[in-house]
């Protein structure tokens, strides 16, 4: 019996062959599926097909993209700290 066991790099290779593939970094991805989200839901306003207002739901995206910003922005400031690795001899 062969062994049909693929590698990894050949698992990648077998998936960029298919035409639908793309490959995008998964920050980026969560941002695309974020941003269709807030398309969606302030479509479903404008439409008329739920109960609260443009100008309320707005006000509630731009809030949670400031405080996204601001943990994204923490997050890339604590990375470029140096972290203390004091031996405790």
């Amino acid at each position: 019996m062969e062994d049909t066991k693929k590698t990894p790099a050949e698992l990648v290779a077998d998936l960029m062959l298919d035409p639908g593939f793309v490959l995008v970094p998964q920050d980026r991805y969560e941002e695309l599926i974020r941003a269709e989200t807030e398309r969606d839901v302030l479509e479903a306003t404008i439409k008329g097909e739920n109960s609260y207002n443009v100008d309320r739901v707005l006000d509630a995206i731009q809030q949670a993209r400031s405080a996204l910003f601001r943990m994204k922005m923490l997050v890339l400031r604590n990375a470029d700290e140096p972290e203390d690795t004091a031996d405790a001899e």
